[in-house]
Formats: C-alpha cells, structure tokens, sequence
C-alpha cells in the first residue's frame, strides 16, 4: 500500500504534548465542507455556531478514556486521528472517531489508522467493533473492506433550543398544540427505570427490534440494569461520543408491561440526549411531552440531540409531533471477530 501513512512508524499513539495539534486538526476537519467524507461525519445540528461534531467531541480525553489512540504523523505534521473506547461490562471497542487532514492521500491515512487500530485490537482480544458512519461512499467502502457489515440506519434528530421565558411547561401548552393522538388517555404515568425494571425494558426492546439486528446487538435483561444512570443501552450512535454529566430514564407502563421508554443524557457541552422507544397502543407524543416536563430549563433551553433508528416508524412519528426535525442519518456498522475467524473473506487492496 502506498501511503503517507502506510508505514507502520508513521502510524503511532497519542501523546499529551499532541493535544494543540490534535484539537487544531478535529477543528478542520469537522468544519469542512466533505466533513463526512473525511471523519465518521455523525452529524450536528448546523443552525447554531456553537454546536458542532468538534466541540461535541472533545480533542483529548472522553468521559470512557480511550482503549486505543492512534494518530498519522507525516513529516513532524498530524495529518490522521483514530480512536476506540472500550464499551463497559463487554470485550468491545467502540470507534469514536477516524479523521484525515484534507489531501489526496486522506482515504490511505485513515485506512491506515483502522487497520492499525484492528491490529491493536487483536493483541487485546477485542471481541466486536463497532462504529456509526454517514451514509456515503468513502466510509462504507473503507470499512466494508476492513470486514464490517452495515446492520441499522437512525435518524438523528434535533430539537431547537426553547427560548427562555417561553411559559410553563404545562401539559396543554406543550402537547395539545401540536396535536397528539385522538384518543389517547389525558394522562399517563411515567416511572423512573431501575435495575428492578431490567426486564420489561428488555421486552420492550426486543418488541421494537428486528430479529436480526437483535442477534447483532445481542442484548440479555441483565443488560438493562444499568438504563437509568448509564447510557450504554440502547445503543445509539451518539452515546459513545457525548458527555453526560448525569443519565436518568423513565418508562410508562402499558397493560402490565413497558409501553414506552426514555433515556436523558444531560450533556456538558452542546444539546442533550434523548433515546426512547415506544409500543404500539402508547401516545407516543404525550410521552415526549411528559418526558420534556422531566427534563427542566436547561435542557430544554440546550436543545435535544435524538438518534432514532429508521425501523422505529413509532419513535419517527412521535417526534416528529414533538418538534423534532431530522439532520443527518447515519449507518451503524460491526465487526464481528469471532465470525471472521470462522470464514476468512478475501477484501479488495487500497489503490
């Protein structure tokens, strides 16, 4: 392979004194016009100067230190980031970012960056990869010759800041204005979610989960112990990369079961989180609009990042009615070691 980084001494970890470079480089390259060509392009909301992919991620160290970081020098210059993070209670690696400097050679930067980080990988007996990419051409590509396989799209939607002094949060000012289901009941319960709720949760899940990607993400009740103060499940594209300062969760019970679940992560810099599912036969928008009531001023006032993946047509409609308008989407990829094992595939050679 023909590289400015193809030599495996060009290719190295991070260092502390690399900090300006890296922060200057993350700046660049998510302010670009082909951002998404040339990092993981998760997308952002455009219409506020002060949110964007580089201040939502930030240069140096995330909330979960990183597992692996790895950057592309060319001669004395930083021209490539690369960076996992181990996911919590599992053998994965999650990659949060993979950025080239603009150039001709930048597709040959970040191909070498992730084979070095797979490599790396392998010496420490990663399980799984997993990583969430704009739909184009240059990242499908790259990491479908690196043996990933494309599994899920989401949505990812925002909620403009609200305006202070805009009025109270009161049930009918917030929902009936914008016309939540006819019929619905005029008010719901919503519960906070602990360890005690694990298993309804999970039914409520595996209920709004295709089969097949179900295997993939291969979830267990256990698993959702841990909902409402850490945001590792669901998975989502965003929860890797943001910061939370603080996560709770609620769910609405639905003839003795689950019928709606939200996660709020409060972020520390830019627009919170917001992850939910809902059943069929639940007001999905009243339970946004009870949610909202949760979450306080400054959330609201911070604006609301929510991945929605594209099967969840319930969560899609919901809010929608709820404010919510799409920026981007994005495709959600793994790297299954232990299938690799079992079938080597041939992969095409970098031009």
């Amino acid at each position: 392979m023909t590289s400015v980084a193809g030599d495996r001494g060009e290719v190295r970890a991070a260092r502390l004194t690399d900090r300006q470079a890296l922060a200057e480089l993350s700046s660049r390259v998510h302010a670009a016009d082909d951002a998404h060509r040339r990092s993981l392009g998760v997308p952002a909301p455009t219409d506020s100067p002060g949110i964007t992919m580089s201040s939502l991620i930030p240069s140096w160290l995330p909330l979960r230190p990183p597992s692996v970081h790895l950057v592309a020098e060319s001669d004395g210059e930083l021209v490539g980031s690369c960076r996992a993070i181990t996911e919590p209670h599992r053998d994965d690696w999650v990659i949060i970012e993979l950025d080239a400097a603009e150039g001709p050679l930048s597709g040959e930067v970040r191909w070498a960056l992730l084979e070095a980080l797979i490599e790396e990988g392998a010496r420490r007996n990663v399980a799984r990869y997993h990583v969430a990419c704009a739909d184009v051409h240059e990242n499908l590509t790259l990491f479908g010759m690196a043996g990933f396989m494309a599994y899920a799209q989401e949505e990812i939607l925002y909620r403009a800041p609200e305006e202070p002094g805009s009025g109270g949060r009161s049930w009918l000012r917030r929902g009936r204005k914008r016309g939540t289901r006819r019929g619905s009941p005029p008010e719901l319960t919503l519960q906070p979610a602990g360890a005690p709720d694990a298993w309804y949760l999970f039914d409520l899940w595996s209920h709004c989960t295709p089969p097949a990607i179900a295997r993939v993400e291969d979830y267990r009740a256990a698993d959702w112990e841990s909902a409402g103060h850490e945001a590792i499940v669901p998975r989502s594209s965003l929860n890797p990369i943001l910061h939370f300062g603080a996560v709770n969760a609620w769910f609405a019970p639905l003839d003795q079961r689950a019928g709606a679940f939200a996660q709020h992560g409060a972020s520390r810099v830019g627009p919170h989180y917001l992850r939910f599912l809902f059943r069929e036969g639940i007001d999905g928008a009243a339970v946004l609009d009870a949610v909202f009531g949760r979450l306080g001023a400054e959330a609201m006032g911070a604006g609301i990042l929510a991945p929605v993946r594209t099967y969840e047509t319930a969560g899609l409609s919901a809010a929608a009615d709820s404010g919510f308008a799409p920026v981007g989407r994005v495709t959600l990829l793994v790297r299954e070691v232990r299938a690799t094992v079992r079938q080597p595939a041939f992969v095409p050679a970098v031009n």
